[in-house]
């Protein structure tokens, strides 16, 4: 759960290679779509979710590792991956 905490994005600003850092309530959702935890909260969800992920439960494949969504579309298996490169 989020707590009062806030957390530092930076966000780009012009047109080179400098940043606004912005703080932003801890468990909001940062510009990438992502969300914000401060460093205890992070701890705690890396502890409830060993999977490295908090936003979908995700499944084990056959060969015990978890696949769904670690922060991008898919994931999957690299074991399964090639299967299915194969098998096509």
């Amino acid at each position: 759960m989020p707590c009062e905490n806030k957390v530092a994005q930076y966000i780009p600003k012009g047109m080179g290679w400098t940043f606004k850092e912005v703080l932003t309530p801890c468990g909001a959702t940062g510009i990438h779509g992502a969300q914000l935890l401060c460093e205890s909260c992070e701890k705690k969800a890396a502890r409830r979710y060993p999977q490295r992920w908090r936003d979908v439960p995700g499944d084990v494949c056959p060969h015990g590792v978890y696949v769904g969504d670690p922060g991008g579309p898919d994931y999957m298996c690299p074991k399964c991956e090639d299967a299915q490169r194969w098998e096509d």
